[in-house]
C-alpha cells in the first residue's frame, strides 16, 4: 500500500468538511461527498479502536455527519423517526440478534450491528435528511450520471492496459486478477472491488441520465462537466458494453425502456414486476421449491459458456448454501463465514456470490425480509405518490430513475455481491420525500406556490 492511500482516506473527512463550506445548499456537497467517495478512495479497510471498519463509505459518512453537524446542525432537528425507518434499523439490528442466538456474546453482536450501521444506516440516515425534496433527488441523480462520466477515461484506460490503475495509484490490488478477463479483453475496475460493480455503476449512470435528456432535466451540456449530452451518454453507454457485463447491460435496457413504455401505456404492471422478481426468486428459492436448473439451461441457450458457466457455479452453490441457511432459518448463522459449507480439512467448499444468499446465511429470514424491504419499499411509495400517468411530468422524470434502480439494483444483488451507497441515498430520500407527501407537504410548488399534486383536504404549508 502506498503513502497515498491512508492520506486520502483519512482526509477525506476535512475534504467533505470543506465541501460543506463552500457548496451551497448543503445536499451539494453530500453528493459530491459520496460520488467522489465511492468512485475514487481505495478498497482499504483500517481498523480503529472504538468504530466500525474505516472504509470509503464510513468515511463518506462521517465526513458528512461531521460537515452538517458543523455547517447545518438544524437538519438533524427536523428529522423524526417513522415507522417506514423500521426495515433499514431491523437490518441492522439483526445481527445482533443472529450473534446472540448464535452463542458469540453481546460484543460479537455489537460489533456487527456497528458494521451495519456505518455500512447501511448512515447513508439511508443521511438520504432522509438532505434528499426529501425532489429538486435533492434530481440533483443526486445528476451526481450519479456525472460520476459515471467521469470514469470512461478510466474505464477506457484499462481495457488497454488491464484493470491496474487501483495498484498503481494505491499500491495494492483488489480481487481475483483472473476474473478481470473476459471475452478476449479486459473488464474495467478502475478504484472499485470488482468489474461487475464498476458496469453497475456506469449501468446506473446511463439509466439516470437517459431519462434526464429526453425529460429536459438537462439540457445540450452536461451540467459541470459542459460536454454535449448526447455524445457524453453515446460514449457512457458503448463503453458500459465494452465493460463485458451482460448482466449491467441488460439492467440498464430494461429500465431505460420500461419506464417510458409503462407511462405511455399508464400501467404499473412493468414495474411491480422489478420488484416482484427478486422477491419470488428468494421465496422460491429460499424454500427450496426452485433448483433453477432451468434458468442454467437457458443461459446456456443465450450467452456463450463463460457466463453460462459463471451462473451455474453460482446455482450450486446457492443450493447448498440454501439448505445449511435453512438449518437456521430464523437468524442465520452470523458472521465468521459459519454459514459456509466446510469439508473434512476445514477448508471452505462453497462461495456465496449474492448479496441475497450471504443475508440469508447470516442472519437468516428475518435478516434477508429487512433487507428486501430496505430496498424495494421506496419503490411502492415512489409509485403511491405518483401513479405512472404522471411520470413523463418534468419533475417526476427527473427522480423515476432512481425509485427503478432500487429494484433494479436488488436483482443484480440476487447473483453478485455489489454494494452501492448510492442506493441507500436514494431508498432514505424517496422514503423522506413519501413521510412528507403524506404530511400533505407541497412537494412541487409552481411560481405561485401552488401544490403540483392534486389539492389535499388541508391547506398546504410552505416548503421550509
Amino acid at each position: 500500500m502506498t503513502p497515498l492511500a491512508p492520506i486520502v482516506m483519512f482526509g477525506w473527512i476535512p475534504l467533505v468538511i470543506f465541501l460543506f463550506a463552500k457548496l451551497k445548499p448543503s445536499h451539494h456537497a453530500v453528493v459530491a461527498g459520496f460520488i467522489l467517495a465511492w468512485c475514487f478512495l481505495p478498497q482499504a479497510e483500517f481498523k480503529l479502536p472504538g468504530i466500525p471498519v474505516y472504509d470509503k463509505t464510513s468515511a463518506a459518512g462521517y465526513g458528512i455527519l461531521l460537515g452538517a453537524f458543523i455547517f447545518d446542525r438544524r437538519i438533524f432537528s427536523q428529522f423524526k423517526p417513522h415507522f417506514l425507518d423500521l426495515p433499514v434499523a431491523l437490518w441492522c439490528f439483526s445481527s445482533f440478534i443472529s450473534s446472540i442466538t448464535n452463542g458469540l456474546g453481546a460484543y460479537d453482536g455489537v460489533s456487527a450491528t456497528q458494521g451495519k450501521i456505518a455500512e447501511w444506516f448512515i447513508p439511508y440516515f443521511i438520504g432522509r435528511l438532505y434528499f426529501n425534496r425532489p429538486e435533492a433527488l434530481r440533483d443526486l441523480a445528476i451526481g450519479i450520471l456525472i460520476g459515471a462520466l467521469i470514469y470512461i477515461p478510466l474505464c477506457w484506460i484499462e481495457l488497454v492496459i488491464s484493470p491496474r490503475l487501483h495498484k498503481i495509484i494505491y499500491g495494492f490490488s483488489v480481487g481475483n486478477f483472473a476474473q478481470t478477463k473476459r471475452s478476449g479483453g479486459w473488464r474495467p475496475m478502475v478504484f472499485m472491488k470488482h468489474g461487475l460493480m464498476c458496469a453497475m455503476w456506469l449501468a446506473s449512470g446511463a439509466l439516470a441520465g437517459l431519462r434526464l435528456f429526453f425529460s429536459k432535466n438537462i439540457g445540450k451540456k452536461i451540467p459541470l462537466l459542459g460536454v454535449s449530452s448526447l455524445i457524453a451518454l453515446a460514449i457512457l453507454v458503448v463503453t458500459l458494453v465494452l465493460c463485458k457485463s451482460f448482466g449491467a447491460l441488460v439492467l440498464m435496457i430494461v429500465g431505460a425502456i420500461i419506464i417510458p413504455v409503462a407511462a405511455r401505456l399508464r400501467t404499473f404492471i412493468p414495474i411491480i414486476a422489478i420488484i416482484i422478481v427478486p422477491v419470488l426468486y428468494e421465496v422460491t428459492r429460499g424454500t427450496g421449491l426452485w433448483d433453477a436448473q432451468n434458468l442454467i439451461d437457458t443461459s446456456l441457450a443465450i450467452s456463450n459458456a463463460d457466463r453460462a458457466d459463471s451462473l451455474a457455479f453460482r446455482i450450486k452453490n446457492e443450493n447448498v448454501l440454501i439448505a445449511k441457511a435453512l438449518d437456521q432459518k430464523w437468524f442465520g448463522w452470523a458472521g465468521w463465514k459459519r454459514s459456509f459449507i466446510f469439508n473434512d480439512a476445514g477448508v471452505a467448499v462453497s462461495v456465496p456470490d449474492g448479496l441475497w444468499i450471504i443475508a440469508l446465511g447470516q442472519n437468516g429470514l428475518v435478516g434477508l425480509t429487512a433487507l428486501t424491504l430496505t430496498l424495494l419499499v421506496p419503490q411502492l411509495l415512489f409509485l403511491r405518490m405518483f401513479p405512472i400517468k404522471r411520470w413523463p411530468e418534468k419533475g417526476i422524470a427527473a427522480i423515476a430513475p432512481l425509485s427503478l434502480l432500487l429494484g433494479l439494483f436488488m436483482i443484480d444483488n440476487l447473483f453478485n455481491d455489489m454494494f452501492n451507497p448510492a442506493m441507500l441515498l436514494s431508498a432514505g430520500g424517496i422514503t423522506g420525500l413519501y413521510i412528507r407527501h403524506a404530511r400533505r407537504e407541497n412537494l412541487f410548488p409552481d411560481e405561485t406556490g401552488a401544490p403540483a399534486t392534486a389539492p389535499p383536504p388541508e391547506p398546504v404549508p410552505r416548503l421550509l
